[in-house]
């Protein structure tokens, strides 16, 4: 039996959709998730229907479709990973970011929450150290 707490990557691509698309316009449309996917209303309106089974959005029919909170919630740490992801490609292995966009689509939902949290504190150390060097040239004297 499957849990009803797992998706699937194309539930969790939906359910990014969602989300992305809530947080720009308000509102979500089943017109406006196939639309960003490019894919038809009919798989959308399964893969709404699965996110609605699994207590991840709400939707009643010809109406918006809005997030839950453990919607909203899974959403976000799916963007996080996302995001994260793709800094880490850009920022530590120097990729373009069609490059990076590619790859974390890829890596996603595959990828285990210790090495994740390995590549954002590696980011986080980048970062930190990029902008420690306008101190350091300020301190020396040309």
């Amino acid at each position: 039996m499957e849990n009803k707490k797992t998706i699937t990557p194309s539930l969790e691509d939906y359910l990014k959709t969602i989300y992305l698309l809530q947080r720009k316009n308000g509102s979500v449309r089943l017109i406006d998730i196939a639309d960003r996917m490019s894919v038809t209303k009919p798989s959308t309106n399964r893969a709404v229907a699965q996110l609605a089974e699994k207590n991840l959005v709400e939707h009643v029919k010809f109406g918006p479709i809005l997030l839950t909170n453990t919607g909203t919630e899974t959403a976000e740490k799916l963007v996080f990973k996302f995001d994260t992801i793709k800094r880490f490609l850009m920022l530590e292995l120097n990729l373009s970011e069609d490059t990076a966009n590619a790859e974390a689509c890829a890596i996603e939902h595959s990828i285990c929450d210790v090495t994740l949290g390995k590549m954002a504190r590696l980011i986080q150390k980048t970062e930190r150290a990029a902008q420690d060097v306008p101190a350091l040239f300020s301190a020396v004297k040309l």
